[in-house]
């Protein structure tokens, strides 16, 4: 039997779920703000040292690949329960064990990519099992808000623990143990699972999927608004980490990282996307964050820094109110195989994010902030000429985007 709308059940599952949701972005965000120290430390490039954080996402990009068919074969709830204990292990052992090397920092991290992706794959399809229809969209709407404040928190967490206790090391064992100390209480929280007949891990029938979803025009449009879009946005915020460190600005990390509280203003604009698309439409709704984003990237050309951080306020909002929109829109445009066409937007959506850091890196070295902010343009102007070539039909409601089971709007 299903938990209902403020059951008792209700809560604990849906408590259970976003607590997991906390310790999988705490553990994937808290090196950005600490991307000049890695520099600084191992006297490495910006690009390497974004390596890190790159990483992370490119492990999360194959292990959504995979989890998501896997749990149909032995149960979500073991995908999500071994996620959310192993990730905070390996930040332990970042934090404890002394690295011989930063690649061995790097190596470590898309391992744990790996096992992050446990929560993202199976969190939606674990509470629609849990929760009767009612109950899901409020649930949802918890779930997707506990993802944004995850990701902030892990950025304050590791800008702030690195500058309180010394060292970037000492961010990942305060990270860790309130990781594990979570987990715990997921692992207690968390219901079992009804009995079910174990479906067969069918991974070569999920890549037939792929590859039919990949023929859709309507579908790889959207992948490549949440896959530019995302790789420019976070990017974007990476390579800003080490214009504050340096001078003018030479903030250190903790006041760094309250650069990324300018996320709060994409948690709003994610959260109003579906009453707006009922009005205006999701195609308008995607061009227009998109294009919000591009203006963005040019207000923070003008360098003082309360225009920067209005700079990346805006691009918040408008990056937000795209990917809400255009993960939804590969869930109503899907024509069969729903789950692994959104399972593909989100693969899109991280591999946007690892190659991102890569693909700016010549621009930064050349012109500084200057040539990020032309790259992002012209990548931002391109994936809108794609929105408005191939983005075609279908309105989309606040039900619907609610119900989109990619849950990855963070």
């Amino acid at each position: 039997m299903k938990y209902s709308q403020n059951s008792k059940g209700f809560w604990r599952v849906t408590a259970a779920v976003s607590a997991a949701s906390l310790v999988t972005f705490f553990n994937l965000y808290l090196v950005q703000p600490l991307l000049p120290i890695f520099a600084r430390d191992y006297q490495i490039s910006p690009l390497t040292a974004n390596s890190v954080l790159s990483a992370a996402m490119l492990g999360m990009a194959l292990g959504l690949l995979l989890l998501a068919s896997l749990s149909d074969a032995i149960g979500r709830r073991k995908i999500l329960l071994s996620s959310i204990i192993l990730v905070p292990c390996i930040s332990l052992l970042i934090g404890l064990v002394p690295a011989p090397s930063f690649h061995y920092i790097v190596v470590l991290r898309f391992f744990q990519g790996l096992f992050l992706a446990g929560v993202p794959a199976v969190a939606i399809a674990y509470l629609a099992e849990q929760l009767d229809a009612n109950a899901l969209i409020k649930s949802v709407g918890i779930f997707i808000a506990a993802n944004s404040l995850g990701g902030i928190g892990g950025r304050l967490l590791g800008g702030w623990g690195a500058d309180l206790l010394g060292s970037w090391s000492m961010a990942f064992v305060l990270v860790a143990l309130l990781s594990l100390s979570m987990g715990i209480v997921v692992c207690f929280l968390l219901p079992m699972e009804a009995p079910t007949a174990a479906s067969p891990w069918r991974l070569r029938q999920s890549l037939v999927n792929y590859k039919q979803h990949l023929g859709n025009s309507q579908l790889v449009a959207a992948y490549l608004v949440g896959g530019v879009g995302f790789g420019v946005f976070i990017n974007q915020f990476s390579y800003l980490t080490f214009i504050l460190a340096d001078a003018p600005y030479s903030l250190p990390s903790s006041l760094s990282s309250l650069l990324f509280l300018s996320y709060l203003g994409g948690t709003f604009t994610a959260s109003s996307a579906g009453r707006i698309a009922d009005k205006i439409g999701g195609k308008r709704c995607i061009m227009a964050g998109l294009s919000l984003m591009a203006l963005a990237s040019l207000l923070s050309l003008f360098g003082q820094l309360w225009l920067l951080l209005l700079a990346m306020v805006v691009s918040s909002m408008g990056f937000f109110f795209c990917h809400a929109q255009a993960s939804a829109w590969v869930n109503l445009h899907a024509t069969q195989a729903k789950a692994s066409a959104s399972a593909l937007y989100t693969i899109s959506y991280y591999l946007g994010a690892a190659c991102g850091g890569v693909l700016l890196q010549p621009f930064f070295s050349v012109w500084g902030w200057s040539g990020i902010v032309f790259a992002s343009v012209s990548a931002l102007t391109g994936v809108l000429w794609v929105a408005g070539r191939f983005l075609k039909g279908g309105e989309l409601s606040a039900q619907q985007l609610l119900l989109d089971p990619s849950g990855t709007r963070r």
